[in-house]
């Protein structure tokens, strides 16, 4: 374990609160991106050499990191900062005054490790935080151009990278920003769901072309290895012959020719998994069928849900389908996996909506893929999304109201605790009972009620039928006496 030595100029920098300065953050900001910008070619080339992914999505990905630097960048108002800033000392309430939480301790997963890393550093930067980076030593290229290239544009008073993780101790007086799950959780730990399973819905009122061309691009780009990337697709069984078929010609469509199969025999070796793949073990499972399959990847239905390609987290170029005979059954299979990082529902808006409403999974996606959402760290976790940002700069702060004005409750408790003659209406309001919700008496027959209903009138036929066989025997006996 490294002491808290290195890190004493992080610490002084929090106490001076130096990252609150709107302006230093801005310069942050101008710094970073420039580095960025003059170093590109060194960083695709160690993004290819690590991943193999094509330069088309090595492209992607530093966009789309790029794009986050400018979006927290346009979120810093000085105006509106100074506005926040002086309303106590213009005599107004400062409800939403917040600051950073200080200094945020980042640990980045190795799926796209690049925008993994901007994402989380350009947010706490917007954030007022002071940042340590967690890089440790690997044989990845990717690592070893960041530790050259962002100390040369970001202040060392408040930037830091640790080869090594610090000691409890210190962590604990960091907000740590886990992308993966090497490090234990606190209260303090921003963390992304990295094993929960994403679930993908196909129901037979989809648009099942559509939905095939979102789920296989999916799985396969990226080199499958998003945790945004469907570990299953349950397809309702009477749509699942045109789903095989709309699959089939997606697949060959996409793996295919000069940027497909060519491409997905280089696999590289410090990302390829470790054991037995995927699709070795579906070739020697009874309950699995091989739909479809090349070099690396394939497209398998899996029939017995204790199968354990089923309970497995796929982080590979296979598309596992299992088919479903409803909503409620695919509902109920997925409420088995515990809660789920996302779910794609494809159906029609009304099922679309019971599906999301009732399968527990920590964002759901209605008929699309978000292709953007492939690339980084999962959302994390019971923290309000931002759609524009991978992390919110809210997640990265602390609230710090400052208020001036009294609330209405601080009076009434003045004026009951003082005895003074507004107490006595106080405490009547206080006993008053609570409005009318203002619901119409119900004039609705409900299930129960119908069924009541419905059996008093078969027991009144019946009885009625009873009386009428009884009066017309009776009848026609007196009929037969008196003759």
């Amino acid at each position: 374990m490294v002491t808290i030595q290195p890190f004493q100029r992080i610490i002084a920098a929090e106490i001076d609160g130096r990252c609150q300065n709107i302006r230093y953050r801005q310069n942050q900001f101008h710094r970073l991106q420039s580095v960025l910008v003059q170093n590109i070619d060194l960083i695709k080339d160690a993004i290819a050499a690590d991943s193999g992914h094509s330069e088309e999505e090595v492209r992607a990905e530093i966009c789309l990191a790029v794009k986050e630097i400018r979006t927290h960048y346009a979120s810093l108002d000085l105006k509106k900062d100074l506005e926040v800033e002086y309303r106590v000392a213009h005599g107004k309430d400062n409800t939403d005054g917040r600051r950073g939480v200080g200094i945020v301790y980042v640990v980045p997963c190795s799926h796209t490790m690049f925008f993994s890393v901007i994402a989380a550093l350009s947010a706490a930067i917007a954030a007022g935080n002071c940042v340590i980076l967690e890089l440790s030593k690997n044989t990845m290229a990717l690592p070893a151009v960041l530790k050259k290239i962002l100390p040369q544009a970001l202040d060392a008073d408040t930037f830091a990278i640790s080869e090594e993780r610090p000691d409890s101790a210190f962590l604990e007086r960091t907000h740590v920003v886990a992308q993966n799950d090497s490090i234990p959780l606190s209260s303090s730990t921003l963390s992304s769901p990295i094993s929960s399973k994403t679930v993908a819905v196909v129901d037979r009122t989809a648009n099942i072309p559509a939905a095939a061309e979102a789920l296989v691009s999916a799985r396969f780009a990226f080199g499958g290895r998003s945790t945004y990337s469907p570990d299953v697709v349950l397809v309702q069984e009477f749509a699942m012959k045109e789903f095989v078929e709309a699959i089939i010609q997606r697949s060959s469509k996409y793996l295919g020719g000069q940027n497909g199969e060519a491409r997905q025999t280089v696999v590289n070796p410090r990302r390829s998994s470790s054991g037995a793949s995927l699709l070795d073990a579906a070739h020697k499972d009874a309950s699995a069928r091989v739909i479809v399959s090349g070099s690396e990847w394939g497209v398998v239905e899996v029939h017995d849900r204790k199968s354990p390609l089923l309970q497995r987290k796929v982080s590979e170029k296979v598309l596992v389908l299992h088919p479903v005979t409803s909503l409620d059954d695919a509902i109920d299979f997925s409420s088995s996996m515990g809660t789920l990082a996302a779910t794609y529902a494809f159906a029609a808006p009304a099922a679309a909506k019971y599906l999301t409403q009732f399968i527990d999974s920590y964002t759901s996606w209605i008929n699309h893929v978000p292709t953007d959402m492939l690339i980084g760290p999962a959302y994390p976790t019971n923290q309000p999304i931002s759609r524009e940002t991978r992390y919110s700069t809210s997640s990265l702060q602390i609230p710090r109201p400052q208020f001036v004005t009294e609330t209405s409750n601080t009076a009434l408790i003045r004026e009951i605790i003082s005895q003074s003659t507004k107490s006595t209406d106080a405490w009547r309001e206080a006993l008053t009972p609570l409005p009318s919700i203002g619901q119409a008496e119900g004039k609705r027959i409900g299930f129960f009620e119908q069924g009541i209903i419905t059996g008093g009138v078969i027991t009144l036929f019946s009885l009625v039928g009873f009386i009428s066989t009884i009066g017309i025997y009776g009848y026609a006996a007196v009929r037969r006496l008196r003759a």
